[in-house]
């Protein structure tokens, strides 16, 4: 059987983000929870707050890359100049955790 690598990359990329962003928050959650005895839900918030972070930086520095920007890198933050493939590695996975945090306050539940 034959995966065409190209096929996935050019239509599902934004999914493998939310999988490695996913992966990375559990992991640092699991690691706030055991190690700061924070409550769970909030540990996930932590963790999503990095992998958020995470992205950002990773796409803010591949546009400096792409247009050869030298320091001060401050018009990297335009993030709508970011190529397409920037801005669906980042707002996919900035959405979900926005979408997580956002579930908590609509429910009424607390994080702590």
């Amino acid at each position: 059987m034959h995966i065409d690598w190209a096929y996935i990359q050019d239509r599902f990329d934004w999914l493998g983000h939310i999988i490695e962003a996913t992966i990375q928050a559990l992991i640092i959650a699991v690691f706030v929870w055991l190690f700061f005895s924070t409550p769970f839900a909030l540990a996930v918030v932590i963790g999503g707050a990095v992998a958020v972070g995470h992205f950002w930086g990773r796409e803010k520095r591949d546009y400096e890359i792409e247009v050869h920007m030298p320091p001060p890198q401050l018009k990297s933050y335009f993030f709508w100049k970011w190529s397409w493939d920037g801005k669906t590695d980042f707002f996919p996975v900035l959405a979900l955790y926005t979408l997580y945090i956002a579930w908590f306050a609509w429910s009424g539940q607390t994080l702590g």
